[in-house]
């Protein structure tokens, strides 16, 4: 059996993992478009996303695009996504003008991860703090908290905010610097390899991605099927540490994407 580590916080990626894509409403488009995919094949699709961002993670990050690193297209993740779910390449260029549209007016990431706020109640219950770092354009907060899961957290650090984006190791030393808590006893739980678990592993945070199809995650990456899984993850893994909360927390920082 392993060794049980310490563990005094976890911080979460947001896009991706508290909240989700609103996968329903791009079904809807592209039905409107003449194209019927279904949300469930989308949300299939989205790892092949993931995958062909990845690959993208050596060139410089797109202006304008939904900020998911400092590197990479951003777009090149829609394309993947839509491509693997079957829309026509042909197609492609026109559905994402539309994806473009709807993220500069209520943002892309928009709906609660299934189990995301019952998950955050249980790890609460441990007495583990919780905070978010998320790649965002300033929403991050507002989507969370539309989603109903800003409660169950004590901050959270954006991107936009602070002056520097995922993988960098400042962003996620921001947030353990709140929290007063060293790197070594925390967890950063993201879902895209080349942004959360490159940044935080430089940090020298723990990390556990989360890969629904257990198809994406590299060997040696510990990995969860679903957000919910992550108390059970902690009770095998972890031995919860309490800390205390600072008595007075500097404003909170905050944006939308991943």
């Amino acid at each position: 059996m392993r060794e049980r580590w310490p563990l005094a916080a976890v911080v979460f990626d947001a896009g991706g993992t508290l909240v989700r894509l609103d996968f329903e409403w791009m079904s809807e488009l592209l039905d409107s478009l003449g194209m019927r995919v279904s949300a469930i094949a989308l949300r299939r699709a989205e790892v092949h996303g993931r995958r062909r961002y990845d690959l993208s993670s050596a060139t410089p990050h797109v202006a304008g695009a939904p900020p998911l690193g400092s590197s990479g297209d951003t777009w090149a993740y829609f394309s993947g996504m839509l491509e693997a779910a079957g829309v026509a390449v042909a197609a492609i260029p026109a559905v994402v003008e539309r994806l473009k549209a709807r993220h500069a007016d209520c943002g892309l990431w928009t709906r609660p991860v299934e189990g995301a706020r019952a998950m955050l109640e249980r790890v609460a219950a441990l007495g583990v703090r919780r905070a978010v770092v998320s790649n965002s354009d300033g929403r991050a907060e507002m989507h969370l908290t539309d989603c109903g899961v800003r409660d169950g957290l004590e901050f959270v650090v954006d991107s936009h905010h602070v002056g520097v984006e995922k993988p960098a190791a400042r962003i996620f030393e921001i947030a353990l610097e709140r929290l007063s808590v060293p790197p070594e006893r925390a967890l950063y739980v993201g879902d895209i390899v080349s942004v959360d678990v490159r940044g935080a592993r430089e940090a020298g945070m723990q990390v556990v991605l989360i890969d629904p199809y257990r198809d994406y995650a590299p060997r040696g990456v510990m990995q969860i099927p679903h957000i919910g899984a992550l108390p059970a993850w902690i009770a095998e893994h972890c031995v919860p540490v309490r800390t205390h909360r600072a008595t007075r927390e500097p404003n909170t920082v905050e944006g939308a994407a991943s």
